[in-house]
């Protein structure tokens, strides 16, 4: 089932209709088949449009450019990662058995979405450009740590050193380079958690 996360309740020109919001999802949902079927470089407003059974042009009434399209996909691919972590840490107790379950899930999802895991964490995205984007990372960032750290209060800077290791283990996995060297992405969460 699609959410539209992102959705701020009106068209490129401000407007506030349902209507509009539905066409603004249908388009999300649109351009995240196209991603998925024929990569990043399918993913433009006219294809998105096109792919939408919609007018070509109708991206363009909800978007301000391809980039702000892609912001709200990539929000969208967030809250999707976010709430596959989240199931699968709260089927854990104890630390050790959350933060394996937060590395292997996290890590399982961008192997499962190459190209959706790519388009968040390689684009370009200006911090400061995007604010539902950036709310959705902030909504992520407290829905994970609270998970994470179960009834203890988390740091912000060790939060996101978990992160930044569930990321490198996910871009590593993602990229070949654990199959290259005959390694599973398991040993190597295995290794961080014993």
């Amino acid at each position: 089932m699609y959410v539209d996360v992102v959705n701020t309740g009106g068209d490129a020109a401000g407007r506030n209709n349902d209507v509009g919001d539905d066409t603004r999802s249908r388009l999300i949902q649109s351009a995240l088949t196209l991603l998925r079927s024929e990569g990043l470089e399918a993913v433009t407003l006219r294809a998105v449009g096109d792919a939408s059974g919609l007018s070509r042009s109708a991206a363009y009434r909800h978007f301000t450019d391809k980039t702000a399209l892609l912001a709200s996909l990539a929000a969208q691919v967030l809250t999707d990662l976010t709430r596959d972590v989240i199931e699968a840490v709260r089927s854990r107790t104890g630390r050790d058995d959350r933060l394996r379950a937060f590395y292997t899930s996290y890590t399982a999802y961008a192997m499962a979405h190459r190209e959706e895991y790519r388009l968040v964490f390689s684009a370009d995205f200006t911090v400061g450009s995007h604010p539902d984007l950036e709310k959705v990372v902030d909504e992520v960032m407290d829905a994970l740590d609270l998970q994470i750290a179960g009834d203890q209060t988390a740091s912000k800077a060790g939060f996101l050193a978990l992160l930044c290791t569930a990321h490198g283990i996910a871009e590593l996995a993602t990229l070949g380079h654990f199959a290259h060297k005959g390694i599973d992405y398991h040993d190597v969460i295995a290794a961080l958690v014993p």
